[in-house]
């Protein structure tokens, strides 16, 4: 569930992040969004995912919801801090994650974890999960967009048979967390999405539905997914408030697979 859960927002983070160009052709609008959003030091964004995953028979709903801050992104003061909550099969799950000073924390379960992480891998890490990969619009099909007030509205449905190949590039990117996903295969059946840009030419919130199966030790599981993302002040500064780090167990970070 963990690989799936690292799939998905992956694709979705990557695909809600467009720009706006009052004139621009719809195309052109993403490409500009892109650029915008790489240059991006800090970011702020609120993340819900609804998704039902059937085999056979039997189906299983997941929903998710988290807060991720990062601030001083690229630099060796970068802070990095999610907190979610996940519920599945009657269960609630809280987890939290930061990142600072080279040490990676991550409290969930009644487990309290922290393994050091060098800036590299972290970033490879940031990158792959909110658009920092090369993907440019020639992945994008029927882009079209509408202006609603200051903001320009944009929706797309994406190319799923160069979404498979993209992936596993951002995977690539991701280093030695690759590893974790070692054994998962996918094939992308539908990917649609909607993204608002404010007049600044800054994403303000977007929404990404896909439909796929997926392979994990020889069984196949249907996905369907319906993410969504709130992007708040972006290209303002994010203050990172560091979270207690007392009873944390370090852990040799091969022991985790990683």
């Amino acid at each position: 569930m963990k690989k799936v859960g690292a799939f998905l927002l992956t694709a979705a983070m990557v695909l809600s992040l467009v720009g706006c160009g009052s004139k621009q052709d719809p195309k052109e609008i993403y490409d500009a969004g892109m650029k915008k959003s790489q240059e991006l030091t800090s970011m702020d964004v609120d993340y819900e995912m609804d998704m039902v995953m059937t085999q056979g028979d039997e189906t299983m709903d997941i929903s998710t919801s988290m807060n991720m801050k990062m601030d001083g992104v690229n630099t060796e003061g970068m802070r990095y801090l999610a907190e979610g909550t996940t519920t599945t099969m009657g269960q609630t799950i809280d987890t939290t994650m930061y990142y600072a000073d080279g040490y990676y924390y991550m409290e969930a379960m009644g487990q309290k974890i922290k393994y050091a992480m060098d800036l590299d891998k972290m970033m490879e890490q940031i990158k792959s999960s909110t658009g920092g990969a090369s993907m440019d619009s020639s992945y994008l099909l029927d882009v079209q967009a509408k202006k609603d007030g200051d903001n320009q509205v944009l929706t797309y449905t994406a190319d799923a048979s160069k979404m498979d190949a993209y992936v596993q590039e951002v995977f690539g990117a991701m280093g030695d967390m690759s590893d974790q996903l070692e054994g998962l295969s996918y094939s992308i059946k539908e990917v649609s999405g909607e993204s608002v840009i404010n007049k600044d030419g800054y994403v303000t919130s977007g929404e990404v539905k896909m439909v796929m199966d997926m392979t994990m030790e020889g069984e196949t599981v249907s996905v369907e997914a319906d993410i969504k993302m709130v992007y708040h002040n972006p290209g303002q500064a994010v203050e990172v408030a560091e979270p207690s780090l007392e009873g944390y167990t370090e852990v040799d970070p091969s022991m985790l697979g990683l």
